[in-house]
């Protein structure tokens, strides 16, 4: 135990110490009765010894609780603590979802943001984002451990993704019974379609690269688990600055753990077997990630599988001082002192 303020006994037990060898010598004023002559006869009788004994004995026990009493008090004032010093490690992975959120994959997106939303809850305690992309990539949610937050971030997704697919897959450009024009312009041509004029859509190989690259300190801490959820139907259109192929293999030179996803032509016209089986080679060969097409239930499944069996690692060490007040025994002290000089007041009698 420690004592946060000692200076405080310190100036107490000063006080108290005055206190307790001052002597008040003054003048006893008479103001009834009269003075007894020859009273050192009295003070001779060994009964007048044995009740000064008593009082002298009395009164001494008396100050020394006082004294106690104060000095209890001070330590009550300085605050006797216990100080505790911790260290927590803190363990987990950081996972980020890339979805290719063209307008060609919308339908499949929004039972794919269900499918996230079923995933979050089972690998809490992991720092999760989430990058869109389609001509550009985005981080739309930084990696955060409030799920309330990447909760809300699904949500909106989900919304835009809606109001699209009941325009028929076309993005609106006025207000909707959910969103405002605002909200729909700032999401999609502020965003992942900015310059999709000139640069095309449904860049798989840049929205891959702009997921990896969006884990802080990738090139410092290459021990860190890192994992990407990356759903994309591979239809590509436009140039490239980074190829699948390319990125797959930064994923793998950076050691992160990949787990794809890609419609099937039935779920999606707008890719084919030619599309998902190159976007399937170069997941499992140049990222040696996992790849899966079809069953969204048995997809959402088997990714939190895989990534509870993969390693945790260490976030930070963090140091925490905890400092608890320890008044309990004081407090007694003090009690036990006020009862004991009250049982005296009533019961002792000279």
């Amino acid at each position: 135990m420690e004592i946060m303020y000692p200076t405080v006994i310190i100036a107490f037990t000063v006080i108290a110490l005055i206190i307790f060898f001052i002597r008040f010598d003054k003048k006893i004023k008479y103001s009834y009765g009269k003075k007894i002559a020859n009273t050192k006869y009295v003070k001779e009788t060994e009964y007048f010894k044995v009740k000064l004994k008593k009082y002298k004995i009395i009164t001494n026990i008396i100050k020394s609780l006082y004294f106690i009493c104060i000095i209890a008090t001070s330590i009550l004032i300085a605050r006797l603590v216990t100080v505790q010093n911790l260290s927590q490690d803190k363990y987990n992975r950081d996972i980020i979802i890339g979805l290719d959120i063209s307008t060609s994959q919308c339908e499949v997106n929004l039972e794919l943001i269900k499918k996230f939303k079923s995933i979050v809850p089972n690998i809490e305690g992991d720092r999760i984002g989430i990058v869109l992309f389609n001509t550009a990539p985005i981080v739309y949610c930084p990696l955060t451990e409030d799920y309330d937050y990447i909760n809300e971030c699904l949500d909106k997704i989900e919304k835009q993704l809606d109001v699209v697919v009941k325009n028929n897959g076309n993005i609106p450009y006025t207000d909707t019974p959910e969103l405002t024009k605002t909200e729909i312009l700032t999401f999609w041509h502020g965003g992942v379609t900015v310059d999709s004029e000139t640069r095309g859509s449904s860049l798989v190989g840049d929205g891959l690269a702009g997921t990896l690259l969006s884990f802080p300190n990738l090139k410092e801490d290459t021990q860190r688990t890192r994992i990407i959820i990356f759903a994309t139907d591979n239809d590509v259109s436009g140039t490239e600055t980074v190829s699948l192929e390319e990125a797959c293999k930064l994923c793998k030179e950076y050691n992160v753990n990949i787990y794809a996803y890609c419609p099937t032509v039935e779920m999606n016209p707008l890719t084919s077997k030619e599309k998902i089986n190159s976007y399937k080679e170069a997941v499992e060969k140049e990222a040696g990630g996992k790849f899966y097409t079809g069953n969204l239930e048995q997809m959402s499944s088997n990714i939190v599988e895989e990534i509870k069996n993969t390693k945790t690692s260490l976030l930070q060490t963090s140091k925490k001082t905890y400092v608890t007040d320890e008044p309990q025994a004081i407090f007694i002290i003090i009690i036990i002192i006020f009862v004991i000089l009250i049982i005296m007041e009533k019961r002792v009698r000279l």
